[in-house]
């Protein structure tokens, strides 16, 4: 058996950043990080969009609208510190018809609320910072967002594992997935974790805390908590230019949709060494990890998100689901996607049209892990977090997660410290 005060797991942004920040809050305690994958971060954490959102639009009175902000800045000085490549590009978004011109002030208005800088500018000045926006109506506005950046999520996730090795009070396992609840009272928590040899180590802590990406809903349930959540994983990709097209300045996003439709759209946007990204298509993952038609297959997983899926498909509540699923479908077509990028950019205006294919190859799928509500049949929108003495569990840790990963872990660490979990 090992022996730790505090043991985290899950070693993606948000785990890493969470044990980064423990280790400064508890420079006596000894902390254990342990993640199943060889190395940090290799699912969510470096197969998402690798923005840093601004944080414009969240509602008011969530955690999201609290922490993003601040995300941004903090995460952006972080890469900077760090020499980890980042670009400011900054973020505009385009309407495409008058209903959508009409909401660029409602969402101007909540980025206000939210303290978020943002501007609506007319077609000549938004050109001219980006040249390559879709103008669908000379008097339509666009709205821009100046603090939005991209960065090289590979890059901060080998930084954060970089700061760890420096922390004398952390010890980071990989190769070391967490399997089962031994026992868990008052300042003991005892489990299993299962080394690349397939041998098992028995591991106690005094305080656990479960950073568990797509498997933070079964860990958090062996803690009695996450009673009427499940996660349900949707498999995104983006199409990445593979040979020479313009290069923009800026992403460009659609107006996002009413709300009680969680998915955004299409959009663009650009990798730190100026590739072109469209996408993500959005699909449901039939498990947690199923980047294709054969990895990780777990079985129970596939029989319990299915009949999730069937249940949503047929529920008056989740009536747009349905249909978000037939127009998500249009999306396993190459073409259908770069023909709606072309309605928010004219970067590709000049390839013919029975060539645009051939200039995009699929990147790598990533997975968001979306906490469900099974008691009121509706996808949450914020993040989760359940604790008491003996464990905390961040449910939800979804998008805008990876930005908001060094605030939430202070915000985090506050609640454990005013509790006095540890």
């Amino acid at each position: 058996m090992i022996s730790f005060d505090i043991a985290v797991i899950g070693g993606g942004v948000v785990g890493g950043m969470l044990t980064r920040s423990l280790s400064a809050r508890y420079p006596n305690h000894k902390i254990g990080l342990f993640e199943k994958e060889s190395g940090l971060g290799l699912h969510t954490s470096t197969r998402n969009s690798a923005v840093l959102h601004a944080g414009f639009y969240y509602a008011s009175n969530t955690v999201k609208a609290s922490l993003c902000k601040e995300g941004n800045k903090t995460l952006t000085q972080y890469c900077l510190d760090h020499k980890v490549n980042i670009r400011k590009t900054g973020k505009f978004l385009v309407a495409r018809n008058s209903a959508e011109n009409e909401r660029l002030a409602q969402i101007k208005k909540q980025g206000d609320i939210n303290g978020v800088e943002l501007e609506l500018m007319e077609v000549d000045r938004a050109l001219k910072i980006e040249k390559y926006l879709k103008v669908n109506d000379k008097n339509f506005q666009f709205l821009y967002s100046p603090t939005t950046s991209v960065a090289d999520n590979k890059g901060l996730m080998k930084s954060i594992h970089e700061d760890l090795n420096q922390c004398k009070n952390v010890q980071v396992f990989t190769n070391h997935k967490y399997t089962d609840l031994i026992e868990n009272k008052d300042q003991q928590t005892t489990f299993n974790v299962l080394k690349m040899s397939n041998q098992k180590q028995l591991v106690q802590a005094k305080y656990f805390v479960n950073a568990g990406g797509l498997y933070a809903d079964v860990i958090a349930k062996q803690f009695n908590f996450c009673k009427k959540y499940v996660i349900w994983p949707f498999k995104g990709s983006y199409l990445i230019n593979n040979r020479p097209i313009p290069e923009a300045n800026a992403i460009i996003y659609p107006v996002p949709p009413l709300a009680g439709n969680y998915f955004l759209g299409i959009h663009t946007t650009i990798t730190t060494d100026g590739h072109l990204k469209i996408g993500p298509s959005i699909f449901p993952a039939l498990w947690r990890e199923q980047y294709n038609w054969k990895d990780n297959f777990v079985f129970s997983e596939f029989s319990e998100i299915l009949s999730l899926n069937v249940k949503n498909v047929i529920s008056k509540d989740m009536k747009f689901y349905a249909q978000s699923l037939l127009n998500e479908l249009k999306k396993i077509n190459k073409t259908y996607m770069i023909k709606e990028a072309k309605k928010l950019t004219t970067q590709l205006d000049q390839i013919p049209e029975n060539q645009l294919h051939e200039y995009f190859d699929r990147g790598k799928p990533g997975i968001r892990s979306q906490l469900f509500d099974t008691e009121k049949r509706k996808m949450e929108q914020d993040f989760i977090f359940e604790h008491d003495k003996n464990s905390f569990h961040l449910l939800n840790v979804a998008s805008p997660g990876w930005t908001c990963s060094i605030p939430m872990s202070e915000y985090i660490c506050d609640i454990i410290q005013k509790n006095n979990y540890i």
